[in-house]
């Protein structure tokens, strides 16, 4: 049984043909076409198709080597005849054996090239290589067809996902190899053999190049084996915070930890040393900063640590609430905090809503369902943060828009986010200036976002016009 084309992409075994110097015949078949590639010692020598536009009459049309009668004509000449329409043709004097030979190239390397484009069908190799005509025997450098196929690869995205998290290292260009690469194309390797085993994401934010650009030239290297992925080396400060936060998490479990315990300060702590430890912790263990794990309930104990962080910040840094605190002792305001548990639970149930309707893209319906959020528990960065998206989408609300974005950095100034919204706010106000800085201080806090490095990229490469109207202006 062969193996599913959407799967493992025809390219990939060609890679790999071209790798081992293989000989044979690899077979492409689907619903309406077949397809089938020869091979010997990993150069391309002869394809058959049975897709009309790729047969040798269309092709030979196409490029200019027959005219639109003699393209009619084939039909009548081959009608009855054994012999193959190529030796027909030129015993017709439709065209000269050179043309005929040129023809048949360019048809191979036109079968071959169609290949990048399959998302369906199946594929099978056998090292098994028949008899073919040494006339009809090509010798054609899979390099070359490489360098063509990759701008026609429709399953770029699966490539890009399964690749994008790995790190990558570069190989000795050989001469051979070079000639086949343009001077954008060896730039590009030059420059990513500066920087070597480095994430793939962070490349393509050092290249600068279009994010469909990059990753075709980097599947052309792939292709060509002058550059293998390898796995991306482990962050082992990040692994020790995982580790220290379900050590939180089981010691919290097992006992009470009054607020001090919980940040290693003695009940004298100067407001300074408490937000400290708090910007510390929230660095180390928020829940969005702990990366990709294989541990399915970090998260869920991640969200329960932070949640009492941040409850423990909420009464320490406050002196009316503080002095409470101290007087009536932990286990009381604990007691004193269920009052209001009905209400921070009504506000998630809410909030869940609301990112519901968010996506449906019922902005109005949205915010309208986030501000009784936020009355009902207004110490949720992330509440802010959607309620500021859907009154960004909502022209008349843009104003209160940057209030709760501005409430998120409140809240968390650690976070990228509220920033990369303001940005795209200002921009939708073609307030290119402002969106600009809002922008790089996301990438300040977060190098790797992704949204603020592209819009910035985008920037720098538009006119800068000043907006007449703004939300924020009156007219003029």
């Amino acid at each position: 049984m062969g193996k599913r084309v959407i799967e493992s992409p025809v390219p990939f075994v060609l890679r790999k043909i071209f790798l081992e110097k293989s000989s044979g015949e690899l077979s492409i078949k689907g619903e309406k076409f077949e397809k089938n590639l020869f091979f010997s010692e990993g150069n391309l020598c002869f394809a058959k198709t049975n897709v009309l536009h790729e047969r040798l009459g269309e092709v030979l049309f196409k490029i200019g080597k027959i005219d639109q009668t003699q393209f009619w004509d084939i039909h009548k000449l081959i009608s009855g005849q054994k012999d193959k329409i190529g030796k027909i043709m030129v015993e017709n004097n439709f065209l000269s054996q050179k043309d005929l030979f040129f023809g048949l190239i360019y048809q191979v390397r036109v079968i071959a090239l169609s290949t990048f484009s399959l998302t369906s069908g199946e594929w099978d190799f056998s090292s098994l290589l028949p008899d073919i005509p040494e006339d009809s025997q090509f010798k054609i450098e899979l390099p070359g067809i490489f360098v063509e196929g990759v701008l026609r690869f429709k399953s770029l995205p699966l490539f890009k996902n399964n690749f994008q998290k790995r790190s990558f290292q570069t190989k000795p260009l050989s001469q051979e190899i070079n000639s086949f690469l343009n001077s954008e194309d060896q730039n590009l390797f030059k420059k990513l053999s500066g920087t070597p085993n480095i994430s793939v994401e962070l490349a393509a934010a050092q290249t600068g190049i279009a994010d469909e650009l990059f990753w075709q030239k980097l599947m052309l290297f792939f292709l060509l084996n002058i550059l293998e992925f390898t796995v991306a080396p482990v962050d082992k400060e990040m692994t020790k915070n995982q580790e220290e936060l379900v050590a939180l998490y089981e010691t919290m479990k097992a006992k009470e930890m009054d607020y001090y315990e919980l940040f290693n300060l003695k009940n004298t702590a100067a407001f300074n040393e408490i937000k400290d430890v708090y910007y510390q912790y929230a660095k180390k263990y928020h829940p969005d900063r702990l990366g990709e794990t294989p541990q399915s309930d970090l998260k869920e104990k991640a969200n329960y640590v932070f949640a009492s962080i941040n409850k423990a910040f909420e009464i320490l840094s406050n002196e009316e609430k503080r002095r409470e605190y101290d007087t009536k002792g932990y286990k009381e305001i604990q007691n004193t905090d269920k009052v209001s548990e009905n209400l921070i639970e009504k506000a998630n149930l809410y909030y869940r809503k609301a990112k519901t309707l968010y996506k449906l893209q019922r902005f109005r319906e949205a915010a309208s369902l986030l501000e009784e959020v936020v009355r009902n528990d207004p110490n949720k960065a992330s509440y802010y943060l959607l309620l500021g998206l859907s009154q960004s989408n909502i022209p008349n609300l843009r104003r209160l828009a940057e209030k709760s974005f501005q409430k998120v950095i409140e809240l968390e100034p650690w976070n990228a986010e509220p920033y990369a919204a303001l940005g795209l706010l200002f921009l939708s106000e073609r307030l290119e200036k402002r969106a600009e800085s809002f922008f790089k201080k996301a990438l300040a806090i977060d190098p790797e976002h992704e949204l603020a490095k592209k819009r910035l990229l985008d920037l720098s490469g538009a006119s800068k016009k000043q907006s007449i109207f703004s939300v924020f202006q009156k007219k003029k």
